[in-house]
């Protein structure tokens, strides 16, 4: 990425330099930190013959133990450092490329002085090689000075290289290495800084240079191209960049390969900056809110002219490369860990898609290591040090990051320093003047001059995350802190909305005289002017709203021409908003504005929203100006407000809002859409209204049965443990859809305590039965409710007719599954499994653990995801789609509904590195699939604290005291704590010891309610599935990385499965239609022509025939495939590629290779010609498909 000065170097690494260390005195207060101690402790007699410990041993253990929160996490500083190190070989062979350059730029000849037309007749007569003077706009006309090139009076390295700060990049971007060559004085004159004219002297020195330089480097066998490119964005700064020539492996001399200049293969490039002298120019005349481009404007008199601060801030900076060349080398020099914290910060900010480019942020290495030397001396309100000069780089960074999150350099104040080191203390001042701030007294420059208010507030956002992390005790969060990437727009933001530059050509007609010499470019006025009619519109909706311009990743140009063709022609560039949304506030239909009374303020409200804005009485009395937005399922409010403001006050432009393309909303339309609508629901997307009915009906049921009499014990409680109970299911409720799969929610019933249960298990079963029967007498006595009984074989190795469940079927159109539950069953199965012998103690085992899976892990996991799903409310929706694009890629029937949850809360609950949790669906959706990308299960736990963010963000308060009452009961509140995290680590440690593979657990999920991490994924899944799962995520994260907006071809290739990675799929047809049966909206239908369900007539006709058809399969073929479909039949399209299939990958222990014969070999098999015998595959594919019958459609063998 490029870089702006931001070092120096090694004073004899580069000619030209002169050394500056000796200007600054022995620095005493660095003294001061010092500790000398030339005696070593005394050692005990008995062990007079070891090592004596010295007080410099002590030292490196007391920072071993306090300046870092763990041994582990120092050496993993250590070694990270280490491999961000750029590679010696590399680094001696640039220090050969830059001599030999540095030779080739003192032998270009000086020019004489020339008039504009005599510069432009001098490039135009060379035939060899054109080159284009890169004037900044406007272009010169006429001149009445002269242009002459002379030996740069300085060549110095200004970049991270020189500390050696720099870190290892990729391509396309590489290690930038900056060089600065400073324009001698006498070709200025003391008011060139006024209208361009020092920066139309620079360019051409540029010219003039390139065209000498590039035939004499072909001369001296220097393997360089050369390109124009701007300073970090600066349009008024052009610079040449010198990439290498890829070494030619034919015509390569391998005797003289020491000798050879060829550092392609080293990822880095040279970029030449043309500076102006130091003191060229008086800095008071430069000032922000100065005016240093005077032109004639109709009605505006010079003295009025706004001011230029870019235009004055690009110069300043050219002429204080010198100035920062000593300030770094010597905080570097006076901080031993200085160079290593710099290293820290450059990949902290990089990581999180920040840079010196004005559109990466403007805030990078050159920046951050600015205000880390500040800080070295002051900082605080009264000049306080921040930073010690004997802190480790993790102090340093630590400090650093801690002073970005907590001091507002905007609103609330600034930070004055002097970058000659020794002069002043750097000090924090109130008041701030309403744009990022970090002011040097000295060279009068804004360093935060190329950032904006919006991106500033997401960096201080950023490092307050980053400073909560590194204050965690529980857990190691080096992870979050310096690997992960942050830097992807889709992942970063909740809604991400690009908008071509090219349809904003009309407002062109706005951007006028005034406006060029303020914003310079037309992508600067208007990216300024979204922000602030955005700023007023999404107030309270958005947290953080960061407007930037999109540009080709290297927006480097042919010096042939004077400017990029980005900078011609729109057609490149694009608006991108990026919104952080406020989720309690994001999703609410009504705009509140002021008083019907307070007049002024209310003509400004209606003026800015246009028709939108109303007046409306509210039910506290208040009669206030309001606008009122639409619901919809597909589309944020938040978006909503967007399109129309943007239409309204950008109306030059016509009807913007069709040419507004929104990533993030795409994923909504992807949720099932219910057969019936919504009623009176405000939040159609968050909560559809389908699931207060639900539990609305619930409610009344659990009234009937607490009213029940005549049993030997009262009913103590009824807890819910479905998905849609707590508004997780993959398809909406809708009432009589029996042949939605989650159609029946399970409930858990507990009678008072008694010691008269059966102490056998049979018997027990059966006595549960018996109060079950009790109860459906006395619930079929009530209209409208219809009781069913059925068996359930949840339990391995009890027989299928011994646990019954209380099917009920609601007036409302609901069903509900009920279970008992006694303070028995625990018992006796513990009971078994102390009894059982070494040979059926695996079985116990299995038994107990789908005991504590169906009756109690449920019913804990859905009491603390219902405080989740309150508490994060777009987990719900999120969560619903996660699980449609399982379903989709053919994985969800291998999970439980429960693991699934859990994966996807990781995103919400600590959504490190982003900033927040997920606001939106399709953020959420991508962060879920990031994170499964990059989980190494492995190795890896996942320990979820399920109650931080609900006790710690004091949420609570809210809640009345029955269900906070029931929340709290039989659990710890509150974080995680690090012994309770121990534990469940050394659980994964355990489990990973007797099962390295995962063989029999492979994610291992672990959570207060469920400590051992195996309660959801042993004997759930497979190391296949698991391995497909991640794959298909990678795959999923590679095809965002490598797109610039999300289209719908590109999310419909999301959701398509890839059913050729298949040994074989089979496709199947249900005789009839089972999406309204489901309650599912059918695609391309009119809705007038859709009659919704009303009754529950013929239940027998309404069963997926499609799931009974696979449940028997795997019932059969199960030691021979793994076989997977669709768990959601109803949710299949044939026109998109997403029909109804049968999937199955071969068991390559049972299909690959000859095997003897033998009597009960379990599978089909055919004799071959040695008398061994092989799997019979076609046969055991024939027998599938006569087992379908009529459902089999067809089928395709891949492998």
């Amino acid at each position: 990425m490029a870089e702006e000065h931001s070092g120096t170097t090694e004073m004899d690494r580069f000619p030209k330099v002169k050394e500056e260390d000796g200007k600054h005195g022995s620095h005493e207060e660095n003294e001061s930190h010092e500790v000398h101690h030339k005696a070593p402790l005394k050692a005990s007699k008995k062990g007079s013959r070891k090592r004596r410990i010295t007080v410099e041993d002590i030292q490196i253990a007391r920072e071993t133990a306090e300046l870092f929160k763990s041994n582990i996490f120092k050496l993993e500083v250590d070694e990270l450092i280490k491999e961000l190190k750029l590679k010696d070989s590399h680094c001696k062979l640039m220090e050969r490329v830059l001599h030999r350059l540095h030779d080739v730029i003192q032998q270009v000849p000086e020019s004489k002085e020339m008039t504009l037309e005599e510069a432009t007749g001098h490039f135009a007569q060379n035939k060899q090689m054109k080159v284009s003077v890169p004037y900044p706009d406007p272009k010169p006309t006429a001149l009445n000075y002269k242009f002459q090139y002379r030996t740069p009076q300085d060549i110095s390295l200004v970049g991270s290289f020189g500390i050696k700060a720099g870190i290892q990049q990729p391509a396309p971007n590489g290690m930038v290495i900056d060089v600065a060559l400073t324009m001698p004085k006498e070709l200025f004159q003391k008011k060139d800084y006024m209208n361009f004219r020092a920066l139309y002297k620079r360019a051409f020195y540029i010219a003039y240079l390139v065209e000498q330089i590039v035939p004499l480097t072909k001369k001296v066998g220097l393997p360089l191209k050369f390109a124009y490119e701007y300073a970090n964005g600066d349009v008024l700064c052009p610079t040449v960049r010198l990439e290498p020539v890829k070494r030619d492996s034919k015509s390569t001399n391998k005797g003289k390969q020491e000798d050879t200049f060829y550092f392609d293969h080293t990822g880095f490039s040279i970029r030449l900056y043309v500076a102006f002298p130091d003191d060229v120019f008086d800095a008071k005349k430069l000032l922000p809110d100065r005016n240093c481009i005077r032109i004639k404007a109709d009605g505006v008199s010079i003295e009025d002219l706004p001011p230029t601060p870019l235009y004055n801030s690009s110069i300043l900076t050219s002429c204080s490369y010198s100035c920062y060349l000593k300030y770094l080398y010597t905080s570097k020099k006076m901080a031993e860990a200085f160079r290593d914290a710099c290293v820290l910060g450059n990949l902290w900010l990089k990581q999180r898609g920040f840079g010196s480019n004005m559109n990466s942020g403007g805030f990078g290495h050159f920046e951050f290591a600015t205000l880390m030397a500040a800080l070295l001396e002051g900082g605080g309100e009264h000049g306080s040090k921040v930073l010690l000069h004997g802190f480790s780089s993790y102090q340093l960074f630590k400090a650093t990051i801690r002073y970005l999150a907590t001091q507002d350099l905007c609103d609330d104040g600034y930070l004055s320093f002097f970058s000659i080191v020794g002069e002043r203390s750097s000090v924090y001042k109130t008041g701030g003047f309403g744009v990022p701030t970090i002011f040097d007294k000295n060279t009068k420059i804004n360093i935060l001059w190329k950032m904006s208010a919006s991106s500033y507030g997401l960096l201080r956002h950023y490092a307050d995350v980053t400073s909560r992390l590194l204050n965690d005790v529980v857990e190691d969060r080096f992870q979050q802190t310096f690997i992960m990437k942050a830097n992807s727009p889709v992942l970063q933001y909740d809604a991400l909305v690009q908008i071509p530059l090219a349809v904003l050509g009309k407002e062109q007609e706005c951007f006028g005289s005034l406006e060029k010499i303020s914003f310079i470019t037309f992508d600067k006025y208007m990216c300024a002017k979204i922000s602030r009619i955005l700023e007023v519109a999404l107030r309270g909706r958005a947290a953080y709203v960061n407007v930037r311009v999109r540009r080709p990743v290297l927006d480097t140009w042919s010096l042939g021409h004077r400017r990029p063709y980005s900078e011609v022609s729109n057609s490149t560039k694009s608006i991108d908003i990026g919104l952080i949304l406020n989720p309690a506030e994001s999703e609410k239909r009504i705009t509140k504005g002021p008083l019907h009374s307070q007049k002024t303020e209310g003509e400004k409200f209606a003026a800015f929203w246009g028709s939108k804005a109303q007046v409306r009485r509210y039910k506290d009395g208040n009669v206030q100006y309001s606008c009122l937005w639409p619901s919809s399922t597909k589309e944020s409010p938040t978006i909503t407000v967007l399109r129309y403001i943007l239409d309204l006050h950008l109306a030059h432009s016509g009807d913007l809002s069709d040419n507004i393309v929104v990533n993030n909303s795409r994923f909504n339309s992807l949720l099932p859409r219910p057969l019936t609508p919504a009623i009176n629901n405000s939040h159609p997307l968050i909560m559809p209204s389908h699931f207060q009915e639900l539990r609305a009906s619930f409610d009344s049921l659990c009234k009937i049965i607490y009213r029940l009499e005549g049993l030997p014990l009262a009913v103590k409680s009824i807890l819910p443990a479905s998905p849609a109970l707590r508004g997780a299911s993959t398809l909406v409720p809708v009432p009589f859809a029996v042949t939605n799969p989650d159609f029946f929610n399970e409930c858990i019933l507990q009678f008072e305590s008694s010691t008269r249960w059966p102490d056998e298990l049979y018997a027990l079963e059966r006595t549960k039965t018996a109060f079950l029967l009790k109860i459906s007498s006395f619930v079929d006595r009530h209209k409208g409710y219809k009781c069913v009984f059925s068996h359930e074989n949840i339990i391995p190795y009890m027989a299928k007719d011994v646990m019954t469940r209380l099917n009920v079927l609601t007036p409302e159109g609901y069903g509900f599954s009920i279970r008992v539950l006694t303070e028995r069953d625990e018992v006796l199965y513990l009971r078994i499994i102390e009894n059982a012998d070494a040979r059926q103690k695996k079985a116990a085992t299995d038994a107990y653990l789908a005991f504590m899976r169906h009756f109690m892990g449920r019913v804990k996991h859905h009491r603390a995801m219902s405080s989740l799903v309150t508490r994060f409310p777009f987990f719900g929706p999120t969560v619903r789609l996660f699980k449609s694009w399982l379903d989709s890629q053919l994985l969800l029937v291998h999970f439980p509904d429960e693991l699934v949850e859990l994966i996807a809360i990781q995103s919400f609950i600590d959504p490190a590195p982003f900033s927040d949790e997920p606001s939106s669906v399709g953020a959420g959706f991508l962060r879920i699939l990031n994170f499964i990308a990059h989980w190494n299960w492995r190795e890896d736990p996942l320990i979820l604290d399920l109650s931080k963010s609900l006790e710690d963000d004091g949420q609570s308060d809210g809640i009345d005291a029955k269900f906070k009452e029931t929340q709290v009961a039989g659990r710890k509140t509150g974080a995680l704590s690090p012994q309770e995290h121990r534990v469940m680590y050394e659980n994964f440690t355990k489990l990973r010891k007797d099962d390295p593979n995962g063989s029999h657990v492979q994610m291992f999920v672990s959570s207060r309610e469920d400590p051992s991490g195996k309660l959801w994924s042993t004997n759930s899944t497979g190391i296949p599935v698991i391995s497909r799962l991640t794959a298909l995520s990678k795959a999923v994260m590679g095809l965002i990385s490598q797109s610039t907006h999300l289209d719908d071809n590109l999310i419909k290739l999301i959701f398509t499965p890839a059913l050729k990675d298949f040994d074989f799929v089979i496709e199947v047809r249900s005789p009839f239609d089972l999406r309204v049966k489901s309650g599912v909206l059918p695609r391309h239908t009119f809705k007038n022509l859709i009659h919704p369900l009303q009754d529950f007539s013929s239940v027998s006709e309404w069963c997926d025939p499609l799931q009974e058809y696979y449940e028997e399969l795997r019932a059969r073929f199960s030691n021979v495939a793994v076989l997977t479909s669709h768990r959601f039949t109803c949710l299949s399209d044939e026109e998109k590629g997403t029909g109804n299939v049968i999937a199955g990958v071969f068991n390559p222990a049972v299909t690959r290779g000859k095997k003897k014969f033998r009597v009960n070999i379990g599978f089909d098999i055919k004799p071959t010609e040695d008398e061994h015998v092989e799997c019979n595959k076609e046969s055991i594919l024939g027998q599938m498909v006569r087992l379908g019958g009529d459902l089999v459609v067809s089928v395709h063998q891949y492998h």
